[in-house]
């Protein structure tokens, strides 16, 4: 009978979740040395770049730690992992971005939604105070590291469920004729 040899967790989940979070942000801190990471296109451009990295972070963790196969479990387990070490990542990056790096972009960000509130035919012009009361709740450094913490891993999450159905490789059992 073969022994089912243990493949290593900690230490992929923290280098691959390193990836994904060192990737985005990277790809913030480009965005806003370029002033462009109030754009619209931007959460567009996240979703792929994120998809791709917990790709190539599943399939290398895959074939590196689990000999080339992979059942959906072992392959979510990880990407839970991934997306909590990357948002985790992610919180300390919106932490020091809106605390230390640039404080004023706060009023960057009220400013970009306050215009999005009022050019949006959806909303009556009589709730656009109310809008405004909710949005100037969460603008708060607190609540944008929470919601970096928070919506950051479960987003990932339900990315890593998605992919761990793809990535998945089950060894196929040698059944004799």
């Amino acid at each position: 009978m073969e022994e089912k040899v243990k493949a290593p967790f900690f230490k992929p989940a923290l280098i691959y979740g390193a990836i994904l979070g060192g990737t985005g942000v990277l790809f913030g801190l480009i965005l806003y040395f370029l002033d462009m990471s109030l754009e619209r296109w931007v959460q567009w451009a996240t979703l792929a770049i994120t998809l791709a990295v917990m790709i190539y972070c599943l399939v290398a963790y895959r074939n590196e730690y689990l000999g080339g196969f992979g059942s959906y479990g072992q392959i979510l387990k990880m990407a839970i992992a991934i997306s909590i070490v990357s948002a985790v990542i992610g919180a300390i990056y919106q932490y020091l971005l809106f605390g230390v790096l640039d404080p004023d972009l706060m009023d960057k960000v009220r400013i970009v939604v306050e215009e999005r509130i009022m050019n949006n035919p959806r909303i009556p012009e009589s709730f656009y105070d109310q809008a405004m009361e909710r949005a100037e709740k969460s603008l708060t450094i607190k609540r944008m590291v929470m919601n970096a913490l928070i919506v950051g891993a479960i987003f990932n999450i339900i990315l890593g469920l998605i992919i761990a159905a793809f990535v998945k490789k089950e060894q196929k059992a040698d059944i004799p004729v």
